[in-house]
């Protein structure tokens, strides 16, 4: 299957709710989020940054997909931490000691992942925009799917979850 397929499948395995069922009040009330608008917010964000990856991609904007992908993973750990702590105002910058309890879970060990997370921080945080030409396709491709991976990961769980 075409990578550009996979991606977009797996993009569209978490819309299975109509636009109309998103923008309706009682979705976002719905058992799925526990009542609380915020992990809606920014869960519905990290979609829209996946999104937005997508069409830099598609543009050759290596950079700003990898930014996107970053922030699209920040804010599904946002929508975690705020839905296991009952925060309302999750921290701005999380570190791995914040990140690991946040992905791992009995069942799945979530150091890849929060090292992948950990690593896709200090690649956007990198201000020297020359490794932008060394950013190729088939990186930026595998970046993106393991980033619409994780996202998709973290929303079942956040979805299948109850608030602990």
């Amino acid at each position: 299957m075409d990578s550009k397929l996979y991606i977009e499948e797996l993009i569209n395995l978490n819309h299975a709710y109509s636009f109309k069922n998103r923008q309706n009040d009682e979705f976002v009330n719905d058992k799925l989020f526990y009542g609380n608008k915020d992990v809606f917010e920014y869960h519905q964000l990290a979609q829209y940054h996946i999104k937005l990856a997508v069409i830099m991609r598609d543009h050759n904007q290596f950079m700003a997909c990898l930014i996107l992908c970053e922030w699209a993973l920040t804010s599904m750990i946002k929508a975690l931490y705020i839905n296991k702590y009952q925060s309302v105002h999750p921290p701005k910058e999380l570190t791995m000691n914040e990140i690991l309890p946040l992905v791992h879970t009995d069942t799945t060990a979530g150091l890849d992942m929060a090292l992948f997370i950990g690593t896709m921080q200090h690649l956007s945080s990198i201000e020297d925009c020359s490794h932008d030409q060394s950013l190729v396709w088939n990186n930026i491709e595998k970046i993106l799917q393991r980033t619409v991976e994780v996202v998709n990961e973290l929303s079942a769980r956040l979805m299948n979850n109850s608030p602990e």
